[in-house]
């Protein structure tokens, strides 16, 4: 899954009601004009003063380019991908250090998995800004959907080195296990995956806890399986790739998974909880019901087992 982020610049201040908008109105007065319909949702008429914005000829390159990213970004909203890009190229072009066009022009070419494409936009824009974390964690994600991992790794650690906030983004926020299983990456993550091999069992659940967290699922469930390979009793082993199992999507293998970790593990309330959280995700009410009750039954301090029985409707 590639990084995306809001991209709807906010970059004409003051705000003048569009309805107001008199006959002598210059570029910038339809800038804002315009600014104003797309913040309401009004796509064409906010298209059509953007355009009228550039027809005055009194916006300086700046304001242009802010002009057509904001266009480039309705032209995508209405399906016209093919405008929506000649608009960013127009705003890379006109300011060419300006890193919401270049995002928004890369994000455009990956949804279209024209990763080449992208991945050249990204180096250009990093000579202008070799220090922008987004752009390097947008290159280093397209390497990584390209299964470059080397690359992908060293962009995404630098990525969150320069800016922590941005380990959030490298899992899909929907995934059920975020903060009960899976923890945002931080650099300690990245420091995990890129030293050296681990020297314990323990080492590798721990780097494929890491990988996890930092999107990377392939190598997690190497490392995963490596520990149940040499240690078959394993069941956090066994709860891991469950869990790894279910953010790629593999939701029948993930059950087994769990399944096999229950059965070395039976009076684990968390591998029942995890497995409950599987259920319910997919709308199986009844084995999620019994998973939350047995794991409430093993232990009843918990409060997130009550929550979840009180959410389905068991207890008050």
């Amino acid at each position: 899954m590639l990084f995306k982020k809001s991209i709807t610049a906010a970059i004409f201040i003051g705000l003048l009601p569009f309805y107001s908008l008199h006959a002598q109105a210059n570029g910038i007065e339809y800038a804002r004009a315009a600014q104003e319909a797309q913040d309401f949702g009004n796509r064409e008429l906010a298209i059509k003063y953007y355009t009228n914005a550039l027809d005055e000829g009194d916006l300086s390159a700046k304001h242009q380019a802010y002009v057509y990213n904001n266009m480039g970004i309705l032209y995508q909203e209405l399906g016209n991908t093919e405008d929506a890009e000649s608009h960013f190229k127009n705003s890379v072009q006109l300011l060419p250090t300006y890193s919401d066009a270049y995002f928004n022009l890369s994000s455009l070419h990956s949804s279209q998995q024209r990763y080449e494409d992208a991945l050249g936009l990204l180096n250009a824009a990093l000579i202008e800004l070799p220090e922008d974390a987004e752009l390097i964690l947008q290159r280093g994600i397209i390497y990584r959907e390209l299964n470059e991992i080397e690359a992908a790794l060293q962009d995404v650690s630098q990525a969150v080195l320069i800016n922590p906030s941005l380990g959030a983004k490298l899992i899909n926020q929907d995934n059920v296990y975020i903060d009960n299983y899976i923890e945002t990456a931080t650099i300690d993550n990245f420091i995990s995956i890129l030293s050296e091999e681990p020297a314990s069992l323990d080492g590798y659940l721990h780097r494929a806890k890491s990988y996890l967290s930092a999107g990377f699922f392939d190598q997690a469930l190497i490392d995963a399986e490596y520990v149940i390979e040499l240690e078959p009793k394993s069941f956090k082993a066994y709860e891991a790739k469950a869990i790894i199992l279910y953010s790629q999507g593999a939701y029948d293998k993930s059950i087994r998974a769990f399944d096999n970790a229950l059965h070395f593990a039976p009076n684990n309330s968390e591998i029942f909880y995890n497995r409950g959280k599987l259920y319910k995700s997919l709308g199986d009410n009844n084995n999620a019901l019994f998973d939350f009750q047995m794991a409430f039954s093993i232990n009843r301090s918990e409060k997130k087992y009550r929550k979840e029985l009180r959410e389905l409707g068991l207890i008050k």
